[in-house]
């Protein structure tokens, strides 16, 4: 009888642990911030991003795949900005070996500290703007026109 009760309470404490253990992975690994199922070639991609990304761009990785922009003023986006009183900083990555790629937004915030001309705190990570700037990049995306890249989407048969 005591040999049966604490196989229960192993199982019970067992299956509690599994479940706070998968609901932490699959929690850690959603992304609120991304443009899913992008079918359309990687140079595609990254010209639409680099063409739509807020301030211009300031730097691209080795491989192409994370495009970081210009500092931006945080109330206008199209407006690069240096020295705003309050500036953000959109990081594009392009998820994904191949097809169907997966786009990430992030944009952080900063802002100016007082008597400082230079110097800015981090504010952090600013949904609105994250949203906008993917709204942005995913409407450029789906305005593509179809007969773009006719060789790469090709079929001979």
């Amino acid at each position: 009888m005591i040999f049966g009760s604490l196989t229960i309470s192993f199982i019970k404490r067992l299956t509690v642990l599994l479940s706070l253990f998968s609901f932490t992975l699959l929690s850690s690994c959603a992304t609120t911030n991304g443009i899913k199922n992008v079918m359309l070639p990687l140079a595609v991609v990254r010209k639409i991003v680099m063409d739509n990304i807020p301030g211009g761009v300031r730097k691209e990785s080795m491989n192409g795949r994370e495009i970081t922009s210009q500092y931006f003023d945080a109330k206008e986006m199209d407006v690069p900005s240096e020295t705003a009183r309050e500036r953000g900083r959109a990081v594009v990555t392009i998820l994904g070996s191949r097809r169907p790629y997966t786009i990430q937004v992030v944009v952080t915030r900063e802002k100016r500290r007082k008597g400082s001309k230079k110097k800015y705190d981090k504010l952090g990570e600013d949904a609105a703007l994250t949203k906008a700037v993917r709204k942005r990049i995913k409407d450029a995306l789906d305005n593509r026109p179809a007969d773009i890249n006719v060789i790469d989407d090709f079929r001979a048969f």
